[in-house]
């Protein structure tokens, strides 16, 4: 309301207020005072007359005595008796003194009684005076009452009128500062959006709305429907991308190097990249958090002063996350923190790791676990992840000892001693951590005429199934990918299928016959042994085959597989649920299959 409007209210009201006041000095005019005949003489009044008009035409008038006794005599005796009723009522008639009559004058106004509805049942009797003189009497109170609150409704409001009146002229000022609305200059504006505090709200805010719009459901899906699981598929229909992440910031000229999913959380997934060598401003290496509900932007952006070229998180402390650099160093994140640097590393030294270490795993129980790292110098190191500040056990010099560079390397499941080095040479070499120094490597894993350095490695997942935790699969710039025993010396199966440097190669977690390969066409081959041991089951190309697929990593499900190429793309592709679940024969199947393969080498060896 602005103050010109407030001025006119106020006037306004000060009007009734007048208006009030005049009618009550009217009234108090015309009230004549009390015990007065208003300018009527009492001596030139007839008391008779001031008498009827008094009682009005029911005033009983007085008998005159007669003039003689003898007409008294005459009457009957029942006469007597009825003239003495009639007369004994009036005899009991009383007046005031002439001195307690007053002639006042009466001001009559009509007031409309409030309409009362009632509703009462039908009563065939006659009415009670008793009750209509008690109705009579309830309405006279009720216009008293109704002319009390008038009189007070106009008091009070003549006192609140004099208040607001008082009010304005103390403050006036004060009114107009609460109307008038302050408009923030463009150099207020600018400075408030780039303070801290809002940049984090309309960061987080942001997030969470992208979050939400980003949830892939249909609302339409007819849960009667026949599933489509049950119908006949297509090989080529098995695998679909489901998203693809890049971000111009970060992962622009940089390549993915490693790849994890997070144990806890099933949308989260992080990937680690190497230095962007076209901007020099930009960290030289970064891990990024992507969430499956958040496709234009990373969740988190982790940076560090090297390139990353390993990265894990712990299965234990999923907020925890650690990577290999190409320095040597281990560094630690815990995204728990707000700030994005590590908030742990290890010392840069020449006791620890001096090369690039493109090895990480964390094994043992959640109460007892640590990290094992391996560099390409062929050190090994054991770390707890409270502090990496020193090892645990002392350590291992695999280069000094073989003369190995390890490119790779993986445990078998719930093992935490024995591991499998892929190296340089094209070789693999089974390692004991705990063992005594002569036994620390054994005889190498190798194949007469192939060569390449081994770029992935992996044990069969398979803990539940003692005849497949024996088997490990490799795949090397060789163009091949090998089927391993730990019992053999030599490859089970040689696959030759690809045109191409074979990148990595990983098993499903929940299907023992089904594996993935990532190849230099950018190709991802999906494997099936139970159904064909020479040719993939199925083919999918990343983003046209324009690039290398470096790293591919399945989910915890099963269900997706992360691939990571070296433009920087991270793309999601999801399985059927009839190509990634196994049937009740694949287990004997694949035990069938691997027994004819052992058997075949033994004849050959022969």
């Amino acid at each position: 309301m602005s103050s010109t409007e407030r001025l006119a209210e106020i006037a306004k009201k000060k009007e009734q207020l007048a208006q009030i006041k005049r009618r009550r000095q009217e009234r108090a005019r015309n009230r004549p005072p009390p015990g007065s005949l208003a300018g009527t003489d009492l001596n030139d009044v007839d008391v008779d007359s001031l008498v009827n008009q008094l009682l009005g035409e029911s005033a009983i008038q007085l008998p005159k005595p007669s003039s003689t006794a003898g007409s008294t005599n005459a009457l009957t005796e029942s006469e007597v008796q009825q003239q003495q009723q009639v007369q004994q009522p009036r005899v009991r008639t009383r007046f005031r003194g002439r001195s307690s009559l007053a002639i006042a004058e009466v001001r009559h106004e009509d007031i409309l009684p409030t309409e009362i509805i009632s509703y009462s049942k039908g009563v065939q009797t006659d009415a009670l005076p008793e009750l209509e003189e008690n109705a009579a009497g309830k309405k006279e109170d009720m216009h008293e009452k109704q002319q009390q609150n008038k009189d007070e409704g106009e008091e009070d409001e003549e006192e609140e009128l004099q208040d607001e009146d008082a009010s304005h002229r103390e403050a006036p000022e004060e009114s107009k500062d609460v109307a008038q609305v302050r408009v923030m200059s463009e150099e207020e504006v600018s400075e408030v959006i780039g303070t801290p505090e809002f940049m984090d709200f309309m960061d987080s805010t942001s997030r969470l709305m992208e979050r939400v719009l980003n949830v892939d459901y249909d609302p339409l899906i007819d849960y009667g429907a026949v599933d489509e699981a049950q119908r006949d598929e297509v090989a080529g229909d098995a695998v679909r991308l489901k998203t693809e992440f890049f971000s111009k910031k970060w992962t622009q000229g940089r390549t993915v190097t490693a790849l994890d999913w997070n144990p806890k959380y099933s949308e989260l997934i992080c990937a680690a990249y190497n230095e962007n060598t076209e901007q020099r401003h930009t960290p030289d290496g970064c891990v990024l958090i992507w969430n499956l509900h958040l496709k234009d932007r990373p969740e988190r952006a982790l940076e560090c002063q090297s390139a990353v070229l390993s990265c894990k998180i712990s299965p234990y402390q999923p907020s925890v996350i650690i990577g290999g650099t190409y320095s040597g160093q281990v560094v630690v994140w815990d995204i728990r923190e707000k700030k994005n640097t590590p908030h742990q590393q290890s010392n840069l030294n020449s006791a620890y790791h001096s090369h690039p270490v493109f090895c990480l795993d964390v094994v043992g129980t959640q109460n007892a676990h640590s990290l094992i790292s391996l560099s390409t110098d062929g050190r090994l190191c054991s770390w707890n992840l409270d502090s990496v500040l020193d090892t645990q056990d002392d350590v291992l010099d695999l280069g000094t000892l073989a003369r190995i560079a390890p490119t790779t390397m993986s445990f078998p499941s719930n093992d935490i001693n024995n591991l499998i080095v892929g190296s340089e040479d094209g070789s693999a070499y089974q390692v004991s951590r705990l063992s005594s120094k002569k036994d620390k490597i054994s005889e190498p894993y190798a194949v007469t005429g192939y060569s390449g350095p081994v770029t992935g490695l992996q044990f069969h997942p398979g803990a539940d199934h003692a005849d497949f935790s024996k088997l490990f699969l490799s795949s090397s710039t060789d163009w091949t990918v090998k089927l391993w025993s730990v019992e053999k010396r030599q490859p089970l199966t040689i696959l030759d299928y690809f045109d191409d440097y074979v990148y990595d190669v990983q098993w499903s977690p929940i299907h023992p016959s089904l594996f993935a390969t990532a190849d230099g066409l950018g190709n991802l081959n999906f494997w099936n042994f139970t159904t064909d041991v020479e040719v993939p089951y199925t083919s999918v190309q990343v983003r046209g085959g324009h690039t290398a697929v470096n790293k591919i990593k399945w989910n915890n499900n099963g269900t997706l597989l992360a691939a990571g190429d070296a433009d920087g793309y991270l793309s999601i592709f999801e399985l059927s649920d009839k190509m990634s679940h196994p049937t009740a024969e694949t287990t004997a199947q694949l035990r069938n299959i691997v027994a004819d393969m052992e058997s075949s080498i033994n004849e050959e060896q022969a």
